[in-house]
């Protein structure tokens, strides 16, 4: 019987993306191991039927900070810690590096527990819980790369990049009936949300962009949305000259099938970004607050979008009293530009 790991990356989508080649990495050092991945339910679709990963442990911290009180809450963590905690894992690994993923790590009673240095973490008293901390080679900016390198101390060297992201045929069939019910067969996919509001370009100038990608190129926009997205969806098509139309309500996974067959998508700092360029499709990103060396799209075929401001990155949910200028001083056709070098001549 092979060793056991526990992978903590609880969130957030793009993080999950950025954490599947050292999972895979993993398994083909330890290929009789047992691999478990701690995460929030929220994120977890981007996982599922992963052949590295023999059991999700899902959990909904969201939900139980909102309902605290309630003793279904408290029943459902004892029930997490239970789990994790019967396992008895070789080593334990977190791959977030805050105080809630070090705290989870403990929990689980692993023989050992390997975290990130003190400089490397986004809450350094994270690494008070940790009984091995590892410092990523200074040349590994890329959080992919950053991932592979904590493996080194369990002695599995690599730096192959491997996204195995398991779509069911099922979901690719709603995906062709979908595509096929808004006469879309070559098309770019715009997805203008973002988890934080300073990561966000303008609706305007994303309907803008699809109106000049139609007149150069002919090709329609598909607006990508998640949850609470729509109408901002809707402010993107409003603005579009009718270039773009609004995909309908779906979930990542049925979203994975739409992005798939794109041309191109062009996005901000977002979870779909990502994922598009694990699937391979280029990538054209604009980055504000974000440090695109460290998270940005990482495929051949991507490019990003970023204006040097002398405020960033600065990692900031909210904007300190610079109006947003790293996203707003980045003009149509600063990404148009960039769009042409992905699309070629017409």
């Amino acid at each position: 019987m092979g060793p056991s790991f526990l992978v903590v990356r609880l969130s957030s989508l793009g993080d999950l993306v950025h954490t599947l080649p050292a999972v895979s990495a993993l398994r083909r050092g330890f290929p009789d191991a047992r691999i478990d991945w701690l995460v929030e339910k929220r994120h977890s679709e981007v996982l599922r039927d992963n052949p590295d990963i023999d059991e999700l442990i899902e959990v909904d911290t969201l939900t139980w900070r909102r309902r605290l009180l309630s003793t279904r809450t408290w029943s459902e963590i004892r029930s997490g810690i239970q789990k994790i905690r019967g396992r008895r894992y070789d080593a334990v690994l977190d791959l977030q590096g805050t105080i809630k993923s070090s705290v989870s790590s403990f929990l689980a009673r692993g023989n050992r527990r390997i975290g990130f240095a003190d400089d490397q973490l986004k809450e350094r008293v994270a690494g008070w819980l940790y009984t091995e901390r590892v410092h990523p080679n200074g040349n590994r900016a890329h959080a992919i790369d950053r991932h592979l390198y904590l493996l080194t101390a369990l002695g599995v060297e690599s730096d192959r990049r491997s996204f195995p992201i398991a779509v069911s045929e099922e979901v690719e069939s709603v995906g062709r009936a979908t595509l096929s019910g808004l006469g879309l067969t070559d098309f770019v996919v715009v997805n203008p949300g973002g988890s934080w509001s300073t990561k966000r370009w303008s609706s305007e100038k994303f309907g803008a962009l699809a109106a000049a990608i139609y007149r150069e190129w002919e090709l329609p926009t598909l607006i990508t949305w998640g949850p609470g997205e729509q109408s901002l969806a809707r402010e993107v098509a409003e603005a579009s000259a009718s270039a773009a139309q609004v995909a309908p309500a779906t979930s990542l996974r049925e979203m994975m099938p739409l992005i798939r067959k794109a041309r191109l998508l062009v996005s901000g700092d977002t979870g779909p970004m990502h994922v598009a360029s694990a699937l391979g499709v280029p990538v054209v990103g604009i980055f504000g607050p974000t440090d695109p060396a460290r998270n940005g799209p990482f495929g051949e075929a991507d490019e990003v979008v970023l204006k040097t401001v002398a405020c960033g990155p600065c990692y900031k949910q909210r904007c300190p009293g610079f109006g947003n200028v790293c996203m707003t001083s980045i003009e149509v056709e600063d990404v148009l530009s960039a769009v042409r070098r992905k699309l070629g001549a017409r």
